[in-house]
């Protein structure tokens, strides 16, 4: 653990002790919070509790309602999935992907020629954190999560000899680190919620693989991931 984060450590750690809590157990953890794109709205508002109204989707992390969340960095990101068409026409999901950027570079084939620029709209908004009706977070631009990377994607057909895809390194590229940490504790009311200048709209886009095979994706929701620190059964309910 490098020195900033142990004195992070030992702070909370400290503060907790001081509460009556110096049998909490400090983890580090994640959070990953998602919304589907929706064309009609502008603002969105994630659900942080595993207890919430919308159903927890299978790759979300949301924060239980025994425990404390101390976000020491954040990221907001575009979010898919990748598929191919096999033997047959049936269409199979290869898996999930989180996109920093735009891919302008892939060949887009939903009808809404549009679309694309209206997605760059995810990094011009603000997001804001509240607790119990306490904004801690506000004005927080979103462009500061966007990383278009060295790599992109390539066609493997497009003349060159391999395909490649962008050169995220997802430890470090869209997250942004907090200062001062901001608690988001299970025993309250936490509102995490962005905004942005005009509604967005997700899409389809088309990649050739180094297998020469055509694969779709399909951006369709906005995440909001979180890096941190656990801090198990600290949650006070009064």
């Amino acid at each position: 653990m490098a020195i900033g984060k142990r004195a992070n450590f030992d702070l909370i750690y400290s503060k907790y002790k001081a509460m009556g809590k110096g049998n909490v157990r400090l983890t580090q953890s994640s959070l990953f919070l998602t919304k589907d794109i929706d064309p009609t709205k502008s603002t969105y508002d994630f659900d942080v509790l595993e207890n919430q109204t919308q159903t927890l989707q299978p790759d979300e992390i949301r924060l239980n309602i025994n425990d404390e969340h101390i976000i020491q960095s954040l990221g907001v990101f575009l979010y898919g999935t990748y598929s191919k068409i096999t033997e047959g026409g049936v269409v199979t999901e290869l898996g999930k992907q989180l996109f920093s950027y735009v891919p302008y570079e892939l060949g887009y084939i939903t009808k809404s020629t549009s679309a694309p620029i209206r997605l760059k709209n995810l990094y011009a908004g603000t997001l804001k954190i509240a607790v119990n009706n306490i904004v801690y977070l506000e004005k927080w631009d979103t462009r500061r999560s966007e990383k278009v990377t060295r790599t992109q994607f390539t066609n493997h057909n497009a003349g060159i000899s391999d395909g490649t895809s962008p050169s995220n390194d997802f430890s470090l590229d869209g997250m942004v680190k907090f200062e001062p940490l901001i608690v988001l504790s299970g025993a309250k009311k936490n509102d995490i919620t962005i905004r942005l200048p005009q509604a967005i709209e997700g899409g389809v886009f088309s990649w050739i693989n180094d297998q020469d095979e055509e694969c779709f994706i399909t951006i369709n929701k906005i995440a909001v991931r979180t890096f941190g620190l656990l801090a198990q059964n600290a949650a006070a309910f009064q």
